[in-house]
């Protein structure tokens, strides 16, 4: 990230395909990509996204990635994914409504 002050944290990271776990000063931001994956899994899935985060830890912990408090990650992460999710639920209804406009427009 650049220490420019142009742009704030969140808009950086989202501009390089990663999610902030916090909208004003986050400590762990989550490649899109993965956000997108773990939606989709837990749709097909039970959603155990405890039991996730857990194995993910261990995962990310074996490769020197360590988190201080035990639930930290699990904490972080299941608040980018909801607002992830909520996101994308809002960009979706939009898309509907100009798509509907557009629609109308056309017809009349």
């Amino acid at each position: 990230m650049c220490r420019c002050t142009t742009a704030s944290a969140p808009v950086q990271l989202v501009k390089q395909g990663l999610f902030p776990c916090s909208p004003v000063y986050p400590a762990l931001a989550i490649s899109l990509e993965m956000l997108e994956f773990a939606a989709t899994l837990f749709i097909h899935l039970a959603p155990n996204e405890a039991t996730w985060c857990d194995a993910l830890t261990m995962f990310l912990s074996k490769r020197g990635h360590v988190f201080d408090a035990k639930d930290l990650f699990r904490r972080r992460f299941g608040t980018a994914l909801h607002q992830y999710q909520v996101l994308i639920r809002v960009v979706n209804a939009e898309m509907d409504k100009q798509i509907g406009i557009a629609h109308q427009e056309v017809l009349s």
